[in-house]
């Protein structure tokens, strides 16, 4: 995506440093389905002066010395996971003579070691402070840091340049509804937990600009920690899209299973699937409920099933390596999958992020063992567990993933024809050769 003429303005979002086996996912990943354009690299657009030419680098795998152009302000969103590429790609473009500005979740907590890759970092929220960056960079005056603060219409700002963005690039970003979570998760590293709506006319706009594309069939997907954040924004806005005639799949907390009149909402609106984060099947360890307490995983069962009663799918959210979990709890989280009826998850490794209250405790506690930020990606684990080793982590890491497929009804299925279709060649070939 490029704009018009005037000044330069390169914004990157880096990749995960290319171990092999993280190159052959994101090769995959890339073959498969588009890699969405994070919001805050359009935002940034959006809040750039229109004189300035803007390019947008998504998740680039391969770089070459002609990349690496001087005279021009770059920005990079830097995640944990990210921060060794996207630190290597800042001190290149340094090198070539551009200024850099680094901003994301690992610059805001690790702001001193960021600030040596940088010309300039952003700490927080940048919609605050980015019209001030341009301006000092324009006037050579670009500031070590930048402080910014978190706005409560935070999308109002940017709005006209959403809706007149192509809908296939909306469609792909996904449209943006919150900001913040109302839970507080020790391994979050989210920059504020201040929990913020987009109005909902507003994202019924962006919808109906998304409408205009050509793959209107495909799901939208709302990008929000929670759309059940708050259970009247929520039913509001279901009813709003309920018109629209779409489809659309979103994060959600399991809570929603037990309010009958938002499940019959999302239905109606077009809700396909709910990504939940169950991340233990002990309620009590990450405790995500507004309107009741889930005390067993009995309870979670039938959330599970009031879910899937409105023909609504489950994509599942676990985490291996908390440190209650022994080997008899992993056996038991393997149980669960395979009874609940979930055939989609997505199993990861818990990681003390930087700026996180569990990587605080983990360091203090001296459990921490690698600092090595390439490693930071949910498949490693990085810290001491307490009641198993790492070891035992990946071990059932593996396993879990792997036989959740395996009894997923997909895979029962094919087996099950494998084994009728080998009966009855079997029968068939006697009768035909040796007259039965």
């Amino acid at each position: 995506m490029e704009q018009e003429n005037g000044k330069e303005l390169i914004l990157i979002n880096s990749l995960v440093s290319l171990r092999p086996t993280r190159f052959l996912l994101n090769f995959i990943q890339r073959l498969a389905t588009r890699n969405p354009v994070t919001y805050s690299l359009l935002t940034l657009a959006a809040l750039t002066p229109r004189d300035y030419k803007i390019k947008v680098i998504n998740l680039k795998q391969f770089w070459t010395v002609s990349d690496f152009t001087g005279g021009r302000l770059v920005g990079i969103s830097c995640l944990t996971s990210t921060a060794f590429e996207a630190y290597k790609l800042a001190d290149q473009f340094r090198k070539a003579g551009s200024k850099v500005v680094l901003g994301g979740p690992h610059v805001t907590a690790m702001p001193e070691e960021a600030g040596l890759h940088a010309d300039s970092i952003v700490i927080g929220e940048a919609e605050s402070v980015w019209p001030r960056v341009i301006q000092d960079y324009e006037t050579n005056q670009l500031q070590k840091s930048y402080k910014g603060e978190a706005l409560e219409d935070f999308f109002t700002p940017v709005y006209d340049y959403f809706i007149r963005l192509d809908p296939e690039l909306l469609k792909n970003a996904g449209v943006h509804i919150a900001r913040g979570c109302k839970y507080h998760c020790d391994f979050c590293s989210r920059i504020s937990g201040w929990l913020r709506f987009v109005k909902k006319e507003q994202v019924i706009g962006i919808i109906k600009r998304i409408k205009e594309g050509r793959r209107v069939n495909d799901p939208i997907i709302f990008r929000c920690d929670n759309i059940y954040s708050s259970p009247d924004y929520a039913k509001e806005l279901f009813k709003e899209i309920i018109p629209l005639n779409i489809s659309w799949i979103a994060n959600s907390s399991i809570d929603i299973a037990f309010d009958e009149e938002a499940l019959n909402l999302a239905k109606a609106s077009g809700c396909k699937g709910f990504l939940i984060g169950f991340e233990s099947i002990y309620s009590k360890d990450y405790p995500k409920t507004s309107l009741r307490q889930l005390r067993s995983a009995r309870d979670y069962k039938i959330a599970i099933k009031n879910i899937q009663g409105k023909k609504i799918r489950i994509f599942g959210s676990f985490i291996i390596g908390l440190d209650h979990y022994n080997h008899f709890d992993y056996l038991k989280l393997l149980w669960f999958l395979i009874r609940s009826g979930i055939w989609h998850i997505y199993l990861l490794i818990l990681t003390p992020f930087p700026g996180t209250e569990l990587f605080r405790r983990l360091k203090e506690e001296g459990r921490i063992k690698s600092f090595d930020w390439r490693r930071y990606d949910m498949l490693t684990c990085v810290f001491k567990p307490k009641q198993t080793s790492c070891a035992g982590v990946y071990a059932w890491f593996w396993l879990i993933r792997y036989l959740s497929v395996f009894f997923s009804p997909s895979i029962l299925f094919l087996w099950l024809l494998f084994v009728v279709s080998w009966q009855v060649s079997f029968y068939l070939s006697r009768w035909l050769f040796f007259g039965g």
